[in-house]
């Protein structure tokens, strides 16, 4: 607000009525607040980063823990079918 004051005020010493310094100072705001709203809607706030990071970071760890699963299950059933092997050899 402080710069659509100062503007309003220097419209007012270089001779423009107070309607007209009026309407560019409300038009100037109106222009700052839509640039805001659009930079708001698109940029990430550091919360908003933290939560991702928190997100990614749950992922990871499922699918870290799935895929050991997956190799012990793998494991497992190696070293069964070595055994099995092994007996019927005998």
């Amino acid at each position: 607000m402080q710069v659509e004051s100062e503007l309003y005020s220097a419209l007012l010493d270089a001779g423009v009525s107070k309607e007209k310094a009026e309407r560019v100072a409300d038009a100037l705001s109106r222009s700052i607040d839509q640039r805001y709203e659009a930079h708001s809607a698109v940029l990430a706030t550091k919360s908003d980063i933290e939560t991702l990071r928190a997100e990614l970071r749950a992922d990871m760890f499922k699918a870290l823990t799935d895929q050991t699963w997956k190799l012990a299950g793998i494991v497992l059933a190696g070293m069964a079918f070595v055994v099995a092997a092994l007996r019927f050899a005998q």
